[in-house]
């Protein structure tokens, strides 16, 4: 069973910035295809559906651009947990693609009800928190477990605060563009302090309970009754020669 590499002061402010960046980039896209776009739509009855349509590109795009940014940072940042960089990428780049696609009918849902912003914080937090599971499972086997962890908890303090922002006389837009870098560097810092806590768990304790190879409920045991049961099978029924 393979030691779990500390995590340093170091890697985690890195990852802090890699986070930051890939939510930033994000954000910088979504106000350009807005601007570009929003000088095309023409005035009249049809303000209402373009303006809809740009809403739903600028998401797309800019969840893309961000958490695709994100993922090569944070691989090139931390390239030694994150070692599978090509393979982590395309991972992240492919399940966005998905995902919109995936999304168009909510959209299409979200339109008529005047939803539609809130469709869009939904598709980029639903794609910042996979594209987090992602990276943690490539990153290694067997400690796949802490970046569940870690990311799972992350995405929820989001969107906690999230939630506590809509209260606020903020524009809907600019939480949702916002949003980008906030979550990103929500789920670095949730998720390094998680593996900074866990990291002491271990040294103190000496429990591995996050390893996937960690035997807590006595499946080893299961395991040799099973193998046991085999071997008594195959001494009642042996080959004829």
């Amino acid at each position: 069973m393979n030691e779990k590499r500390p995590l340093s002061a170091t890697l985690f402010a890195l990852r802090l910035l890699s986070g930051i960046t890939g939510g930033v980039v994000g954000m910088l896209i979504a106000f350009v295809v807005y601007f570009l776009l929003s000088n095309v739509i023409p005035a009249g009855d049809e303000v209402s559906s373009l303006s809809f349509f740009v809403i739903i590109v600028m998401s797309f795009v800019a969840t893309l651009s961000a958490n695709t940014v994100t993922a090569v940072m944070v691989t090139f940042m931390d390239h030694e947990k994150y070692s599978r960089r090509k393979t982590i990428i395309t991972q992240v780049f492919v399940f966005n693609l998905i995902l919109f696609f995936l999304t168009i009918p909510l959209y299409l849902i979200a339109i008529p009800l005047e939803i539609t912003i809130g469709v869009a914080a939904l598709h980029f937090l639903l794609s910042a928190f996979v594209s987090s599971l992602i990276m943690e499972v490539l990153a290694g086997y067997e400690y796949s477990l802490v970046g569940i962890y870690s990311s799972s908890l992350g995405i929820f303090v989001s969107i906690g605060i999230a939630l506590l922002l809509m209260n606020s006389n903020a524009s809907p837009l600019v939480l949702t563009l916002g949003a980008m870098p906030a979550v990103w560097f929500i789920l670095e810092l949730v998720g390094g302090l998680v593996e900074l806590v866990y990291d002491n768990f271990l040294k103190i304790y000496g429990v591995d309970a996050l390893n996937v190879k960690t035997d807590l409920g006595g499946d080893t045991m299961v395991e040799k009754e099973d193998d046991d049961e085999d071997d008594d099978e195959e001494e009642d029924n042996p080959l004829d020669d």
